[in-house]
């Protein structure tokens, strides 16, 4: 299995596409930020056709343009792949039906058809069941895919039924993060997703999703994008999976441009906290360019930059 995430078409070429092909893996999974929804940048390494994306005809068409590079039309012929969007299929930071900022200016009737236009070119460019077919604003992501009796992956949707991002967004330290009522995916989505997890059908219980799922500070606090923002929707999702006596839950995660591991531990608060599960980050396509080797979070408890091509050994036994 290969999984990825963050291509932008202008920061750089898809050359990852091509080693994922050459790699001949059984699966891939993209977890968001297929295409950016932003406007040719000057001086970009490659450029976006038009203006940001907001009517279908934009986003079809900056789909089609992405669709032309050799590399992703190369992985895309190697195996089967599993999607999911995160925001920028859309536009960045959106959570649910609440924009980032109005930018450009859009009315509540515009920004409903943007979001409706998006959900459309995603069903039409992805590799998605009828199952999956938008219906005006709003499109069914969440799903369970089972690979035999070796793994179930559930997939998760963690834009279109949030709560605003607490304390208007951004790395902060913010108590409303801990608020019962605050749920990433929705409450509907982490009941299915634990009723999933409690069923045990694969060797491995794979969840892949979009946003940091893991507890990760520094000196300005957490970022209310990630699941830190909602972290009793977090503890919900975690002690429901310890109560179902999951043997091997293991989270995916795009997003951040970087690779991590990290140990997913019951109480973030103490050092001690038994591991119940374990979250690997994957770096981007392009976003951020060539990014960085490794990158310093003070005060990060319970994570681990993952240096090198490949990481760490994957543990003896896996995760118990």
């Amino acid at each position: 299995m290969a999984f990825t995430s963050c291509s932008h078409y202008e920061e750089g070429y898809f050359t990852v596409y091509r080693r994922m092909a050459e790699e001949n893996p059984g699966v891939i999974l993209h977890l968001g930020d297929y295409v950016y929804e932003y406007g040719a940048t000057a001086g970009r390494t490659r450029l976006h056709l038009g203006s940001e994306t907001v009517s279908l005809a934009d986003y079809r068409r900056r789909y089609a343009q992405y669709k032309t590079d050799p590399d992703l039309q190369a992985a895309h012929a190697a195996a089967p792949w599993i999607v999911v969007p995160d925001d920028h299929e859309v536009e960045n930071n959106y959570a649910g039906t609440i924009r980032e900022n109005n930018t450009p200016a859009l009315t509540a009737a515009q920004w409903a058809a943007r979001r409706s236009a998006a959900y459309q070119a995603y069903y039409e460019n992805m590799p998605l069941r009828p199952a999956q077919v938008n219906s005006g604003n709003s499109i069914q992501l969440y799903r369970r895919l089972r690979w035999g009796s070796l793994a179930t992956f559930h997939m998760l949707d963690t834009r279109q039924y949030r709560k605003d991002q607490a304390c208007g967004d951004g790395w902060k330290v913010c108590s409303d993060a801990d608020l019962a009522s605050r749920s990433l995916p929705g409450n509907a989505q982490e009941s299915w997703l634990l009723d999933g997890l409690g069923q045990q059908l694969g060797t491995w219980d794979i969840i892949g999703q979009q946003v940091f799922f893991a507890r990760r500070f520094n000196s300005t606090g957490a970022s209310m994008d990630s699941w830190d923002g909602y972290r009793a929707s977090r503890a919900r999702i975690q002690q429901g999976w310890v109560d179902r006596s999951v043997r091997n839950p293991v989270v995916l995660t795009g997003d951040v441009h970087r690779a991590w591991a990290s140990d997913l531990k019951a109480d973030y608060n103490n050092a001690n906290s038994a591991t119940i599960g374990t979250e690997l980050v994957t770096s981007s396509v392009t976003s951020s360019g060539d990014g960085d080797g490794s990158t310093t979070v003070p005060d990060c408890r319970d994570c681990e930059v993952v240096r090198g091509p490949r990481g760490p050994p994957w543990p003896a036994g896996g995760v118990k």
